[in-house]
């Protein structure tokens, strides 16, 4: 089975969570550095003998080679960690306990395919509707770029604006989207709706 199998199995069967943001793919794949993390943190609790059963049980035949992000997928999926929908709303309400237990560089968070990553969230109400606007940012040249995706709560469509933010950090982007008020944040909200 393999790790996208596994993940959608866990989503497929989680409780009825209903996180405030859809499931980007930057969330899923944190998601999962999430369980492999928790999977190697469990790896480090096994004493040596009982890290060799590990091996012998999560190989598919003898012999066969097992890297530690194996060892770890594996051991993650007997853990008894949250199922995505649940990992997002706790993610949600408690971003930076989750971005301090990554420990992510200073330069900032980087997605592996070089995507937007969401490094803050808002809500707002416009013409009687709740919205939910995602501070998305990536590095450009020497700097990080800016925009906010905002989703409806009742589809799957998402609207951008253009770059509208570009600081030497992710921190400054981050203060100047939590400076905004309601009126700014609808603003930008029409701005990007078709």
């Amino acid at each position: 089975m393999s790790p996208d199998t596994r993940l959608d199995a866990r989503v497929g069967g989680a409780p009825a969570v209903r996180p405030r943001s859809p499931a980007t793919s930057a969330l899923q794949d944190r998601y999962r550095a999430y369980r492999l993390r928790q999977g190697r943190e469990f790896l480090n609790l096994i004493p040596r003998a009982g890290l060799r059963r590990v091996i012998q049980a999560c190989r598919p035949r003898a012999g066969d080679d097992v890297s530690i992000d194996e060892l770890a997928a594996w051991c993650a999926d007997r853990l008894p960690l949250p199922p995505l929908a649940v990992w997002m709303a706790d993610f949600q309400q408690h971003r930076a306990a989750h971005l301090a237990d990554e420990a992510p560089t200073e330069t900032g968070p980087r997605s592996p395919d070089g995507t937007p990553v969401v490094v803050a969230v808002r809500h707002v109400r416009h013409r009687s509707r709740e919205w939910v606007g995602q501070l998305l940012v990536q590095p450009r040249d020497d700097r990080w770029e800016g925009a906010i995706q905002f989703h409806g709560d009742d589809d799957g469509h998402a609207w951008r604006t253009a770059p509208i933010f570009r600081e030497r950090s992710v921190t400054e982007i981050r203060e100047r989207f939590r400076s905004f008020d309601d009126a700014t944040l609808a603003a930008f909200l029409r701005s990007a709706l078709p």
